[in-house]
């Protein structure tokens, strides 16, 4: 019983993996076309929030080619098993961004973004023991201490930039 239960949990992992790779790489991909012009910008049958999004989006194209390298970066990530945790955190990024924008401007999109999203979060607790060990080697303090000083100097030094940065903007 737990031999095809194991098996059923991988098929499961697999199709969550196929369904949110192809389709952010399907997105990526379209991007550019998406928001080629303003003349979905005057469309009637659309909020006035849906509206100023795709005004913004379509005013330049960098921002939706940028939005679609991710994407397509982590559509490609999810497929290897080295970059997948690398995938859902770009991809976790790139939709938190989608949803708020879509809930802010009522874009009728958000649901889709949510599905995808909670499909990322279901891929991570799938790989639970490899975020496990990503998180414990992020969050270690092997050498915190011994290097003290040197964080100090550099919040310093940080701090004096700022100064300048202000003083020669500020003229």
């Amino acid at each position: 019983m737990a031999k095809y239960q194991n098996k059923i949990k991988y098929l499961f992992y697999w199709i969550i993996i196929f369904i949110v790779s192809g389709s952010m790489i399907v997105y990526g991909i379209s991007k550019p076309i998406q928001f080629q012009s303003f003349k979905d910008a005057v469309n009637v049958n659309v909020s006035e929030g849906h509206r100023l999004m795709w005004t913004f989006y379509s005013y330049s194209l960098a921002y939706p080619v940028i939005i679609g390298i991710c994407e397509i970066a982590g559509g490609v990530s999810l497929l290897f098993s080295r970059t997948r945790i690398f995938g859902c955190v770009l991809l976790t990024i790139v939709l938190s961004n989608i949803i708020i924008q879509d809930y802010i401007y009522q874009i009728t999109a958000l649901q889709s973004a949510i599905y995808y999203q909670t499909l990322i979060l279901i891929l991570l607790i799938f790989d639970y023991k490899k975020v496990q060990e990503i998180a414990a080697k992020l969050f270690s303090s092997n050498n915190s201490n011994k290097n003290i000083a040197l964080i100090i100097l550099a919040f310093l030094v940080a701090i004096l930039a700022k100064y300048l940065e202000a003083k020669i903007n500020y003229y």
